[in-house]
């Protein structure tokens, strides 16, 4: 069976990943993870391919985005942005 996939989702997850430890944001939880990510997302293009079912993408295929950068910048400022609107109490995640 074959599935749909963004690649800039696989992306911004990596590069959250990456950011998070060493970020000074007030809450890493896993809802303000995903609202970084949802707000990076809509950012940035989206960069579709159709794999099968549980395929992983290799490591020479994300190598060829350009635009790593950007990438990066946008999980930055999405961090920032739901840092300063956290859509939960702290304590509450």
């Amino acid at each position: 069976m074959y599935e749909l996939r963004n690649f800039s989702e696989v992306l911004v997850k990596k590069a959250l990943e990456e950011y998070i430890p060493k970020s000074n944001i007030p809450c890493k939880c896993e809802r303000c993870q995903a609202d970084i990510m949802a707000f990076a997302l809509n950012r940035l293009p989206p960069r579709y391919y159709v794999s099968l079912k549980g395929e992983v993408i290799t490591g020479f295929e994300s190598q060829m985005v350009p635009d790593k950068a950007r990438i990066l910048a946008e999980v930055v400022s999405a961090a920032q942005i739901v840092s300063a609107c956290l859509s939960h109490s702290i304590g509450d995640e």
